[in-house]
C-alpha cells in the first residue's frame, strides 16, 4: 500500500441522484456537466467511486441528445476517459470503482453503453458487487452501496437518495447534498437533495463530519458550493465542493488491543502499536481511536468502546494475550461489517474460529521500517474483503 499525496487518499465517494422529466433540459445538462467535472477532480485527487449500472432513463425517449435522468453512465464514461489518459491517482491495488448492481439491471444495459461496460470490466478498474440472485430491490442496492462509500454527494433525487442519506448518517459518514432543483426521476420523496441542502445549511453537524480545526465552517463551505439554480460557473462549484471534501475529517481506525500494563505481553504490544501501527494508520489516511490513550466522550468506558467501534471505518484487532474483551470486540466488528485487520505477536495460538481469518503475525524487536511496510502490505491485501454477511 503506497501513501498518496492527495486529499481524498483512497476514499470511496458516492455520487447519487436523479432528475425529473419536467425540469428544463438545460438544468439537467448542467447537472451532468457538474457531475462529470467533479468526477474528474475526485479521481485525480486519489478518490474512488461507488456507482450503479443498469438501464439509463432519458428525459424524452427517442429524442437524440435528450439528457439522461440519472448520472451513473456519465460518471462511468468519465472514468473511462480519465483512465485512458493515465491520470488515476488511486493509491491502492484494489479497484477504484465499486459498481453495485443486480443481474436484472446489467441485462438492461443499453447497446449504447455495452462496449464501455465491457471495456471497463476488462480494465481491472471496477469491482462489481451483485445483490442476491433474482433481486432488483433499490433498497438492497443502496444498503450494499453504503457499505463501501465513505462520503455521499447527493444531486437531486427523491426517496432513493433520502434513503441513502439515512444509511450514511446512521454510519456517521458525511453527506453533501447539492442545491440543484432537479426533482426526482420517479417523482417521489420529500424534496431529496434540495431539501437536505437547506437542512444542512441550518444544521451542518448531522451531515458533515469535518476536521476539528474547521468544524465551525460547515455551513459556510456548503453555501460556497451553491449552484445558484444552475447559474454559477461549473469551475467555481467544483472547486468549492473539492474544498468541502478536503475539510472532511479522516476516517477512524479503532484499535482493539491489550491495554492492561500488568500483563507480560503489554510492553511488546505497546511498542508495536506506537512504532508500527500508528505510522501505518497515518500513512493510509486514517485517524487513530484508542481507548485509554485518546480523548473520550462518555463517562462509562464500555459504552464508549462499542459506540466508537460501531461507527469506525476500520478496526485493527491485535489478539496478543488472548484477552476475552478483544475477542468480543473482534466479533462485534465482524458482525457490523467493519473492515477488520487482525494481527498478533508471533507464536500466538489463535482460537479455532479466528484462525480462518487472515492474521498478520509480528515479531517483537524487529526493524520498525520493515514492520510498517509489512503491515501496510497485509492491510492492502485484506482491507477490501467483503463482510462476513452481505445484503
Amino acid at each position: 500500500m503506497t501513501s498518496a499525496p492527495h486529499t481524498l487518499f483512497g476514499r470511496y465517494i458516492q455520487l447519487a441522484g436523479s432528475a425529473n422529466r419536467s425540469r428544463p433540459a438545460d438544468l439537467i445538462r448542467y447537472a451532468h456537466d457538474l457531475v462529470r467535472d467533479l468526477t474528474i477532480e475526485i479521481l485525480r485527487d486519489g478518490g474512488g467511486l461507488v456507482l450503479f449500472a443498469g438501464k439509463e432513463p432519458v428525459q424524452e425517449i427517442g429524442v437524440t441528445g435528450s439528457p439522461a435522468l440519472i448520472f451513473d453512465w456519465t460518471i462511468l464514461e468519465t472514468v473511462g476517459s480519465v483512465a485512458s489518459q493515465g491520470k488515476l491517482a488511486w493509491p491502492h491495488t484494489r479497484p477504484p470503482i465499486v459498481v453495485v448492481t443486480s443481474e436484472k439491471a446489467t441485462s438492461e444495459i443499453s447497446e449504447h453503453h455495452r462496449a464501455l461496460w465491457e471495456r471497463l470490466l476488462r480494465s481491472g478498474l471496477i469491482r462489481v458487487e451483485y445483490i442476491q440472485s433474482g433481486a432488483r430491490s433499490g433498497a438492497l442496492l443502496r444498503e450494499r452501496q453504503a457499505q463501501f462509500g465513505n462520503v455521499l454527494i447527493c444531486v437531486g433525487g427523491g426517496a432513493g437518495v433520502e434513503h441513502l442519506a439515512d444509511l450514511y448518517q446512521a454510519r456517521h459518514r458525511p453527506v453533501i447534498p447539492l442545491d440543484l432543483p432537479l426533482g426526482a426521476s420517479r417523482d417521489d420523496g420529500i424534496g431529496g437533495s434540495e431539501r437536505m441542502n437547506r437542512q444542512a445549511r441550518a444544521n451542518p453537524t448531522p451531515f458533515l463530519r469535518l476536521r476539528p480545526e474547521v468544524a465551525e465552517a460547515g455551513a459556510a463551505l456548503l453555501v460556497a458550493a451553491s449552484t445558484g439554480n444552475g447559474s454559477v460557473a461549473l469551475g467555481q462549484v467544483v472547486s468549492s465542493l473539492m474544498q468541502l471534501l478536503t475539510a472532511i475529517d479522516r476516517p477512524n481506525a479503532f484499535y482493539v488491543r491489550l491495554l492492561n500494563d500488568n500483563v507480560n505481553e503489554f510492553p511488546a504490544v505497546e511498542r508495536y502499536f506506537r512504532e508500527v501501527v500508528d505510522p501505518a494508520v497515518q500513512k493510509i489516511g486514517y485517524r487513530r481511536l484508542e481507548m485509554g490513550t485518546d480523548a473520550t466522550e462518555h463517562g462509562f468506558v464500555n459504552i464508549e468502546i462499542f459506540e466508537r467501534l460501531h461507527f469506525s471505518e476500520l478496526a485493527i484487532v491485535d489478539v496478543t494475550g488472548l484477552r476475552p474483551n478483544c475477542f468480543i470486540e473482534l466479533g462485534y466488528a465482524l458482525g457490523c461489517g467493519i473492515p477488520v485487520i487482525a494481527i498478533a505477536k508471533e507464536e500466538t495460538t489463535l482460537p479455532f474460529d479466528q484462525s480462518a481469518i487472515p492474521c498478520h503475525f509480528w515479531i517483537p524487536g524487529s526493524d520498525p521500517k520493515t514492520d510498517i511496510q509489512e503491515l501496510l502490505d497485509f492491510m492492502e491485501k485484506n482491507i477490501g474483503r467483503p463482510p462476513l454477511v452481505a445484503a
